[in-house]
């Protein structure tokens, strides 16, 4: 018998043009179409991808492969898969990473679906204020500019510290949009600003608003975190006859 023949059988493939068979999870990432039409696109022109298979559990929820399905319907060709039984979330989600690293917006997505709270609120957050990235969303919504972990943002461990202070903070860098367009939601400078109005109790916004109105020339692009912070610092002392450190 031919060495390659002797191992263990754990499982079996099979294959089907049924899709009404798959189903596709809720908490899974976002469909990615522009994937799903290149895949179909190959399909038609090659078939399915002979080793190629796709996971579904019991009760035929898709754990790992719903772009290569979705491929497939639109191609019109069938799908190989195998049953893992009690395949659920946690599977799914390690599974995927492999095959294409999941956005923060995926496990977003998922944890939404699930109904966790601080995740709903990061997701309003993100549709009230989409000039911010994720890293700038999570920063305001947590009040600080320490380092926030994707580990934790990707188990559902992501805590919403106040929201009233985040989203009042997102205001207040949309309000120099107008003079600061180019930049106003750049990482660098998000940081800058949110360290000096969550240490700084000296700064107050609608003076520095004020400032800024007077002076929008001293609104200019950094290289640094800690340059723009000085920049903010010489603008709100602009005319202030008691001058105010804003640096660390």
């Amino acid at each position: 018998m031919n060495k390659i023949q002797t191992g263990k059988k754990v499982g079996e493939i099979f294959e089907t043009k049924d899709y009404s068979i798959f189903k596709f999870r809720e908490d899974n990432r976002i469909v990615n179409q522009n994937h799903v039409r290149k895949l179909s696109q190959r399909m038609k022109e090659n078939g399915w991808l002979s080793t190629s298979v796709v996971t579904i559990n019991g009760s035929g929820e898709v754990i790992d492969g719903q772009h290569r399905i979705k491929g497939a319907i639109i191609a019109g060709v069938p799908v190989r898969y195998k049953c893992v039984r009690g395949a659920g979330s946690d599977e799914m989600t390690s599974m995927n990473t492999l095959q294409r690293n999941w956005s923060p917006f995926d496990h977003l997505n998922k944890f939404v679906k699930k109904g966790n709270p601080n995740y709903v609120t990061f997701q309003k957050f993100t549709e009230e204020f989409p000039m911010f990235k994720y890293t700038e969303c999570a920063m305001l919504l947590q009040n600080s500019v320490t380092s926030i972990k994707r580990d934790n943002f990707d188990s559902g461990n992501y805590v919403v510290k106040n929201e009233k202070k985040g989203r009042l903070w997102g205001q207040y860098l949309l309000e120099l949009k107008p003079y600061f367009e180019k930049y106003y939601n750049k990482s660098i400078f998000v940081r800058g600003f949110i360290k000096i109005i969550s240490n700084k109790k000296d700064f107050v916004f609608e003076e520095f608003l004020h400032k800024v109105k007077l002076r929008p020339n001293m609104l200019v692009p950094c290289g640094t975190t800690e340059q723009y912070i000085e920049m903010i610092e010489n603008i709100y002392n602009y005319k202030r006859s008691n001058k105010v450190n804003l640096r660390f």
